[in-house]
């Protein structure tokens, strides 16, 4: 498991694929995909608030520290 791509849950963000390792439910509302702020994510019913993430390329990371490297707009579109 510790090789394998899979399970876990990933997207894409300027052409890259982002792994998405830990989050926990948050409130908000829009499109599935969505950026709403920070790293909160629209879902079908609610959102997801990622905590830890790592884009291809680089090691896992912090959403902060995720953030202060890759800075995403709310409105950003996820797996476009």
């Amino acid at each position: 498991r510790g090789l394998s791509p899979f399970p876990g849950a990933w997207t894409t963000l300027g052409g890259k694929r982002l792994k998405l390792l830990r989050s926990r439910v948050a409130t908000g509302q829009g499109a599935p995909g969505t950026v709403l702020t920070g790293f909160t994510i629209a879902c079908a019913t609610g959102a997801v608030e990622i905590t830890q993430a790592q884009i291809e390329g680089r090691g896992a990371q912090d959403a902060a520290a995720f953030l202060r490297g890759t800075p995403l707009s709310p409105g950003t579109i996820l797996g476009e």
